[in-house]
């Protein structure tokens, strides 16, 4: 059995809630929600969006599309936040342990990984067979448009940092929301009634440090989804994993039916999607405004 920490922070927040537009995917539905008169109006407060990436074998056409419209999927967020924004960009990635079939990240050794500070490459070792490496490529920081695109054409770049490969179905995501979540790794969440995003991009379910997808994977997700809560934060996940018998869409069935706001678009694959990203953020500042 697994055995997870989460450390739920319990703070006073104001919820943005989303109810977005007519999009080809699943919609949660929305809670009555007030707010004061003086607060500022949609996104215009403020932006926080963190960007989980899964860095394994079968993402490279999703990593390429937000590469290619990056300066629009930046802009709309400048936009939006009224140029009052912090981005972050972390990847996560999986590996058999020393000894076994692809032991290490093709990356491990490229100058762009080595070169990151310690405390934004994490490896955890406490599951029975696997290691999971979360990376944290871009921290928060205020304007952070420009080193924001620098770190993320790094990924999938032969002569930076290669694609991972990730082992079994499932992929350790969920350890990777905790650290941003809980433990600071993308540094720490501004507070008030900005709009907190935390966008995961991923084609397969959570699997905590087994690489497998099981009930014990649901409780932590639903636990996630309390943390987030608490924060303010909003989990957006779009994936073309829409769920098998075998590996359940744990993501869309423990995470984001238990956050407020949060909200999972299932795409037939990821060719379009930083179109669709784009779209999606600019829906959820429109009904912030309206609702605020």
């Amino acid at each position: 059995m697994k055995k997870h920490i989460i450390k739920a922070l319990w703070t006073v927040c104001t919820y943005s809630l989303v109810l977005l537009g007519s999009f080809s995917c699943s919609k949660k539905e929305i809670c009555n929600y007030s707010s004061p008169e003086t607060v500022a109006q949609g996104c215009n407060a403020g932006m926080d969006v963190a960007f989980l990436v899964d860095y394994t074998g079968s993402m490279g056409a999703a990593i390429d599309s937000v590469k290619k419209e990056v300066n629009n999927i930046a802009n709309a967020i400048v936009t939006e936040s009224g140029g009052d924004y912090r981005l972050s960009l972390s990847i996560f990635d999986e590996y058999t342990k020393p000894g076994t079939e692809l032991p290490l990240p093709q990356y491990s050794n490229a100058p762009d990984y080595v070169g990151l500070p310690a405390n934004q490459k994490l490896v955890i070792s406490t599951g029975p067979t696997t290691n999971q490496y979360l990376t944290m490529m871009e921290k928060f920081a205020t304007a952070n448009k420009t080193s924001f695109s620098t770190q993320l054409a790094k990924l999938n770049n032969p002569a930076a940092m290669k694609l991972g490969a990730g082992i079994g179905g499932p992929e350790p995501g969920d350890l990777l929301l905790n650290e941003i979540l809980s433990n600071q790794f993308a540094g720490t969440w501004r507070s008030g009634n900005i709009t907190k995003l935390a966008v995961i991009i991923t084609d397969a379910p959570a699997s905590g440090d087994d690489d497998n997808a099981t009930a014990a994977d649901d409780t932590y997700l639903n636990a996630l989804a309390a943390t987030a809560n608490s924060m303010g934060i909003q989990c957006i996940l779009l994936t073309t994993f829409k769920g098998n018998p075998t590996y359940p869409a744990n993501y869309k069935l423990q995470l984001i039916a238990h956050n407020t706001g949060g909200q999972a678009y299932e795409f037939n694959s990821f060719n379009n999607i930083s179109q669709d990203l784009i779209s999606i953020i600019q829906n959820i500042c429109n009904q912030d405004k309206e609702r605020k």
